[in-house]
């Protein structure tokens, strides 16, 4: 069945949209997630509490992707609709593969658009508080592996402030 898929491919004369459609159809389809580690220009970290997080309600900001989205407009997007925030993307710090679900996420290194001189307001009944804190100082532990990316945004970002880390044994 493979090899007469592949035949039609090749012979038939099919516009890049519909060799799009044809390879959505026959795909597996995944949840596409996003997290932000948004730094202020004084080295602060952006941390949201979420109403419906119970064993670790202080965390990054993040949502999923939309159909046709992409990611970096996705958590543009989320800031915007969750602390009436205006960010820019830098990078992609990391790439995760969920092992029991069919999910990905995507961490991004974000900046404000411009300095953060008014107070943010939580826009969503997802969010109940929201503020830029010191690494030492966050509101409450944060789930495995939001400080890891914490620290890695800040180390491209160049902050002296933080030490060298050492590898972290493989999780299972």
């Amino acid at each position: 069945m493979k090899r007469f898929l592949l035949w039609l491919w090749r012979v038939l004369p099919l516009t890049r949209g519909m060799q799009f459609v044809a390879l959505w159809l026959m795909n597996r389809k995944f949840l596409l997630g996003v997290n932000g580690v948004v730094v202020d220009s004084d080295g602060r970290v952006l941390l949201l509490r979420h109403s419906y997080r119970n064993d670790y309600p202080w965390g990054l900001p993040s949502g999923w992707v939309k159909g046709g989205e992409q990611p970096e407009a996705a958590i543009v997007r989320e800031l915007r609709e969750e602390v009436g925030l205006d960010a820019r993307v830098i990078c992609v710090l990391d790439v995760r593969i969920d092992r029991d679900l069919p999910r990905v996420d995507l961490t991004l290194l974000c900046r404000p658009s411009a300095p953060v001189a008014a107070r943010l307001r939580p826009r969503d009944v997802e969010i109940q508080a929201a503020g830029f804190y010191r690494p030492g100082e966050f509101p409450g532990p944060l789930i495995d592996p939001q400080p890891e990316m914490i620290e890695r945004g800040l180390a491209v970002l160049g902050d002296p402030g933080v030490p060298p880390r050492s590898p972290s044994p493989e999780r299972p």
